[in-house]
């Protein structure tokens, strides 16, 4: 195998490489952006410029999702951990519940965070007893009666899987945590109430999170909100009631361009799909390593895999770096291997893991 000497192959689950074209954009504009004389991350937010930048994001990404007008679109501050308490707040009033599909440790923490202000919510799946390696098929009659949304984590970085197709509900409101998968594959935005995402994935730089949110749905709580998580409030000021993350949205923007250039979500999905296909097939054709996921289950942007050895594992990880493969150590509460391959990894990074697997199981046979 081969050392490289260039940019390597980033499978870190994030933050998250960005496409090679869209840092190299950045960096051509880093000093001075289109003519200003001054780098976006030294723009003022009320600046013609940036707010130009701001609505290009804006557009962009309702071109990409084809998000329909009743929807608001905010970047919000903070991690999408952040939205764990604000969904909660804005869509529940005292004495309320929601249910919550526990299909991982973010669904655990989503749930336990709107316990702290919402005691009643409630589980109506647990995936701890299969190591949370299942998802659930969600109907509204598995749904508490009374609850007033189903919240779910899309995809699950984790453990390696995804809602192939979300629940179908008839009345109830879903909310989606898609933070590592969002803009990864075509969506029907009718299905959902909320959809929201951390953007350190398949956006761009960590310190923004995206909430799509259906303004129509969207009650008239009579208890106060912090105003960083009000959705109404921060929706009328444009993402900038307070100073926004900047650069980060820049960066979004850049991202989105990307994507439509390349053809868009439809595009994107068909490429990932294939990426993932290529790295499960020479898992499930290996005998030294093998994808813990049932395949309906598995998630296109995170390959869990453990190999039959674990002894291995170490030599397995220091030659994956020294070919230029980074980031492909597990979650230390699950052990083995990921490897992220979000939209900005090329299908050569796949062909080159690929080829590394199998010179690793040949040298040990």
């Amino acid at each position: 195998m081969s050392h490289f000497t260039s940019r390597i192959y980033n499978f870190n689950a994030g933050p998250a490489m960005l496409p090679t074209e869209v840092m190299e954009i950045a960096q051509g504009e880093f000093l001075n952006y289109q003519g200003t004389g001054m780098s976006v991350m030294e723009m003022s937010h009320r600046e013609k410029h940036f707010q130009t930048i701001l609505d290009t994001a804006v557009q962009s990404l309702r071109t990409l999702l084809n998000i329909p007008e009743r929807f608001g679109i905010v970047f919000f501050p903070g991690g999408a951990t952040l939205q764990f308490s604000a969904i909660p707040l804005n869509y529940l009033q005292p004495g309320e519940f929601a249910d919550f599909s526990e299909t991982g440790v973010w669904a655990v923490k989503a749930m336990a965070e709107a316990k702290k202000f919402y005691p009643n919510v409630q589980s109506v799946y647990d995936g701890k007893p299969n190591a949370y390696t299942e998802i659930p098929d969600l109907t509204e009659a598995d749904i508490h009666p009374g609850a007033k949304y189903l919240h779910i984590t899309s995809n699950n970085t984790i453990y390696g899987t995804r809602y192939s197709e979300f629940p179908k509900l008839s009345k109830t409101p879903l909310v989606a945590d898609m933070t590592s998968e969002l803009l990864s594959r075509s969506l029907d935005l009718n299905q959902f109430s909320v959809i929201f995402a951390g953007a350190q994935k398949n956006i761009g730089p960590s310190g923004i999170t995206i909430v799509i949110f259906d303004k129509e749905k969207l009650p008239e709580v009579k208890h106060p909100i912090p105003n960083l998580m009000n959705y109404a409030l921060m929706e009328k000021n444009g993402s900038l009631y307070n100073t926004p993350p900047t650069y980060s949205i820049y960066i979004a923007k850049l991202v989105f361009d990307w994507l439509i250039k390349k053809g868009g979500l439809s595009v994107m999905e068909k490429e990932n799909e294939e990426k993932a296909k290529a790295l499960y097939d020479a898992l499930d054709a290996s005998s030294l390593f093998y994808a813990p996921v049932p395949k309906k289950h598995r998630s296109v942007m995170n390959v869990v895999f453990k190999s039959n050895e674990p002894k291995l594992e170490a030599e397995f990880l220091k030659g994956a770096e020294e070919n230029g493969l980074a980031g492909l150590k597990g979650y230390r509460d699950v052990g083995g291997f990921r490897a992220s391959i979000y939209n900005a990894m090329p299908k050569s990074g796949i062909d080159t893991l690929v080829s590394y697997i199998k010179h690793f199981e040949s040298s040990k046979a």
